[in-house]
Order: structure tokens, then C-alpha cells, then sequence
């Protein structure tokens, strides 16, 4: 009997969408007041009272592993369209599973990068921020240059 795709995989590609929208958003370094990086700085400076120096210093910690970050949401993003044509197309059950395999890597590795950029922005905030921005939604809201959903891939 062929084994059969388990619940997980669905949750899977949308948790990868939400995780590259966020991606997407981070890794965006255009310059400007009104550039969605710097309205979303904006934001968390509002929502958990940071200093400028905060600011600064988590910018410096986004701008570390920005192109990380892009180039595994490239990839991510690519992989997602290979495998969501196999699945369209009737591709051989070993290549859907190699090609979610080789998905499930990729949000490992965005996965990976976001809680490396946490534990390093941790130390810069106080016990109140760490538990305000622990507590706050990250997800496709805060990018609405984005069209305000998350964009399937």
C-alpha cells in the first residue's frame, strides 16, 4: 500500500508561506521613512518602548543575516513551486517525498536563522520587551506591502 501524505505537509507549506512573508519583509533593506522595514521597526519601537540605541542595534542583528535569510527564502520559495507541480502533475511519490524533504530542510534552515537573531537581540531588551514581543503576532499583517496575505509560492 503506498504511503499516504500525513496532515502535516499542508501545515507545513502554509507555515512556510507566513515564514516567508516574515522573511521577505526582513530581508527588504530599502532605504526610506516609508519602507516596510522601517515601518515595522517603527512599530516595535512603539509596542515595546525601545531606545533608538535598541533600535539600531536590532538593525544592525536583522542586517547580519539578511542575505541568509533572502537566500533561503529563495531557495524555499523555488522548492515550494517544484514540489507543488509534482503534486499537480502526478509526480512519482519518491519525488514528492525527496522534494519535501528537501521544503521541510529549507524551513529548518529560516527556522534556524530566526531564533539565532532572537537569542542575539535577547540580551539588548528588557524582561518586559522579551515577554511583549514573545507575546506579539509577527505574521503576514505586518507586511502590507505584501498585499496583506501571504503569498503562496
Amino acid at each position: 500500500m503506498p504511503r499516504r501524505p500525513t496532515h502535516w505537509l499542508p501545515a507545513l507549506v502554509l507555515g512556510s508561506t507566513l515564514l516567508t512573508a516574515v522573511a521577505a519583509g526582513a530581508a527588504d533593506t530599502t532605504a526610506g521613512g516609508g519602507s516596510p522595514r522601517a515601518q515595522m521597526m517603527a512599530h516595535l519601537q512603539q509596542k515595546l518602548g525601545l531606545t533608538d540605541d535598541q533600535v539600531k542595534a536590532i538593525q544592525d542583528i536583522q542586517s547580519k543575516y539578511a542575505p541568509s535569510r533572502k537566500q533561503t527564502w529563495q531557495a524555499l520559495r523555488q522548492k515550494q513551486g517544484e514540489l507543488r507541480q509534482l503534486a499537480l502533475n502526478g509526480g512519482e511519490a519518491g519525488a514528492i517525498q525527496a522534494k519535501s524533504a528537501e521544503v521541510a530542510q529549507l524551513l529548518n534552515q529560516e527556522l534556524t536563522l530566526r531564533v539565532q537573531s532572537l537569542q542575539e537581540i535577547a540580551p539588548l531588551l528588557n524582561q518586559d520587551q522579551r515577554d511583549k514581543l514573545a507575546q506579539m503576532q509577527m505574521g503576514p499583517r505586518m507586511h502590507r506591502h505584501q498585499g496583506g496575505q501571504p503569498q503562496s509560492s
